[in-house]
């Protein structure tokens, strides 16, 4: 039987072998009390306060923009939890410190992501499609 991929070699490797593994659905349940839905994606257009989009039409400006968005709002002190919906197995926690290269690595995987700051104070979401949501000081819908 052939191992998962992403498991055996993509988070068995440096940065991400050592970080705290958790359940996805711990962010997914709470993604889904604080937002409303459309087919089963968060309906942005539901999201005011705080939220800002942005398309991109290439790979290379909506990584080095999510990058940046999460550079501006985490701290070194501060820990971080990502969820994929798609290819990774697991959800992970990381220190603030180690959150570019960390995040860098996980937006290689093809699935949306969603970064969080372990508060829930702000949440990046970098989809497939090149589009990029961000949302300061998270007010349930």
């Amino acid at each position: 039987m052939a191992g998962n991929y992403w498991e055996d070699e993509v988070y068995s490797a440096a940065p991400l072998s050592g970080l705290e593994r958790t359940s996805t659905s711990n962010v997914f349940d709470w993604l889904g009390r604080t937002f409303l839905s459309d087919g089963g994606k968060i309906d942005w257009r539901s999201v005011e306060a705080g939220h800002t989009h942005q398309r991109f039409g290439d790979e290379e400006s909506l990584v080095a923009a999510a990058l940046a968005e999460i550079s501006q709002r985490v701290q070194p002190s501060s820990t971080v939890e990502h969820v994929g919906d798609g290819l990774s197995p697991y959800g992970v926690r990381f220190a603030g410190g180690e959150a570019i290269s960390v995040a860098a690595v996980l937006l290689e995987i093809p699935e949306h992501h969603y970064f969080l700051a372990e508060d829930r104070a702000w949440i990046v979401v970098v989809s497939t499609e090149g589009d990029l949501d961000v949302v300061d000081r998270v007010v349930a819908c």
